[in-house]
């Protein structure tokens, strides 16, 4: 019998040694210039993409953080935004089409960029390639099947590297960066945490610009599975700077060295030119790890938020000012609820308890602060986009200069009004597999809470949205 396992184990060990042949996807330096400057574009970001105004309309929209639970629900959401018709310059069309940013963590991540890559075939395939699909098997396979094992004796290969590889069989076949910027609008920003830095790392060029890195080659399935990647599960997904070999080439809008040692330290735009100055330092920064974006927000909402921050009043904004009407945010939130119990127990033991006592509190009072924080930048931007319209003409295609209109709508498992239905869905836990049954009820919960809201209603109700029907939210799987 020792025998036997002796040579069990030598067995695959040599499996393990002929299999390990896996090259993970590093990030690639930057394209050089005939003189060898690095060549800096906008590449895949938001103002990048943005090259002319799309429509009366800026409409971003974030989905949280909850594992299948929150990618059902924000799944749900899409098909809502589908079924919304309004009227814009004269054309008919959904709201879908009007969305001109996606901001995703975690669960969420996948539906976004799922509708990034394909949009309508997310109605027809999505479901199959991941809703109903067992991803489960594929992480126990991970930890269980000999063959995947290469991440115990391969240091420079981890769990979740195993994990993007099933993604992108499943899902992205192949895509890269460069496949979601040829889409075009709307930008799909998927959200991980940097585990240094502890804020959220959206993968956009400018991120990458810090490393002096190019995104276009990255692929789209080691994205979502950074953003993904919940913490003891997986393992970091791991980005290397490349910025020693750029030290004389900041890129565009960094901010100068020293910068934020001499500015006002409780500034969040301070903050975020520190936490730069170290991702483009690199003796403090040589890589970059990245895991679960639900860690530094779990709604999706910081980096559209950090990037308000930075934005320039006369560039960036007075480009789309002219046409842009209505200013909506939409967060769409899969979160389950606290333990309500709690309250009612002698003694709370049990670890996988305590943990998530403490996770959720935690997550629940940073997304209440974030959504005071976002629900305020969209009142500033709106005054914003008032006077620079005010500044070009007092009346523009016929409507008054200060018809501009703003809100941060939100939609959430929490708003379900039914309670047997609300409590059976929170109570969906954060995992890859779901029964189908839970898949089609999160579903239609997203679908009719994006229909019926009477505020994103109310604030699109000068672009003459067509009759649609209120969506009535099915109690039971099945009815």
């Amino acid at each position: 019998m020792i025998r036997l396992r002796a040579a069990l184990g030598g067995a695959i060990l040599l499996l393990l040694a002929a299999c390990q042949t896996s090259q993970v996807a590093m990030n690639a330096p930057l394209p050089r210039d005939a003189a060898g400057s690095p060549i800096y574009r906008p590449g895949y970001s938001l103002l990048g993409l943005m090259t002319k105004p799309r429509g009366g309309i800026f409409l971003a929209v974030a989905f949280s953080g909850g594992g299948k639970r929150s990618a059902a629900f924000a799944y749900g959401a899409l098909k809502g935004l589908r079924d919304l018709t309004i009227i814009d310059d004269g054309a008919r069309k959904p709201l879908l089409d009007e969305v001109d940013y996606i901001s995703a963590v975690s669960g969420g991540s996948f539906p976004a960029a799922y509708y990034g890559l394909y949009r309508d075939r997310v109605f027809t395939d999505f479901e199959t390639d991941f809703l109903k699909r067992d991803i489960n098997a594929f992480v126990w396979g991970v930890y269980l099947l000999p063959w995947n094992w290469e991440w115990i004796i391969n240091p420079f290969f981890g769990t979740n590297d195993a994990m993007a590889a099933v993604y992108d069989r499943l899902m992205f076949h192949g895509a890269t960066y460069a496949d979601l910027k040829a889409r075009g609008l709307p930008m799909i920003s998927i959200d991980a945490t940097d585990l240094a830095g502890g804020l959220a790392f959206p993968f956009n060029q400018s991120s990458f610009d810090l490393l002096c890195s190019n995104l276009d080659t990255f692929p789209v399935s080691r994205a979502v599975a950074a953003s993904a990647g919940f913490p003891i599960l997986f393992s970091p997904i791991t980005l290397t700077s490349h910025r020693e070999a750029c030290l004389n080439y900041p890129p565009p809008g960094a901010p100068p060295p020293g910068w934020a040692d001499q500015a006002h330290r409780l500034s969040r735009a301070t903050v975020l030119a520190a936490n730069a100055e170290r991702t483009m330092d690199p003796e403090r920064t040589q890589f970059v790890h990245l895991m679960d974006g639900g860690i530094a927000d779990n709604l999706a909402l910081r980096s559209m938020s950090n990037a308000l921050v930075q934005v320039d009043d006369d560039t960036e904004l007075r480009r789309i000012a002219a046409s842009t009407r209505r200013v909506i945010v939409i967060s769409v939130d899969g979160q389950a609820t606290r333990d309500q119990t709690l309250g009612q127990r002698r003694v709370i033991n049990g670890l996988g308890r305590i943990i998530s006592a403490v996770s959720s509190t935690q997550i629940d009072a940073y997304s209440f602060e974030t959504l005071l924080l976002v629900d305020q930048q969209v009142k500033e931007l709106t005054e914003k986009l008032k006077t620079l319209r005010c500044q070009q003409a007092k009346v523009i295609d016929g409507h008054d200069c200060n018809d501009v209109e703003g809100g941060l709508v939100q939609l959430s498992l929490s708003e379900i009004q039914d309670r047997a239905t609300r409590e059976r869905l929170q109570a969906i836990p954060t995992s890859l597999t779901i029964p189908d049954a839970d898949v089609d009820a999160l579903v239609a919960a997203g679908q009719a809470q994006m229909v019926n809201n009477a505020q994103l209603r109310a604030l699109l109700a000068d672009f003459r949205p067509e009759a649609t029907p209120r969506i009535a939210m099915r109690t039971r799987p099945g009815r």
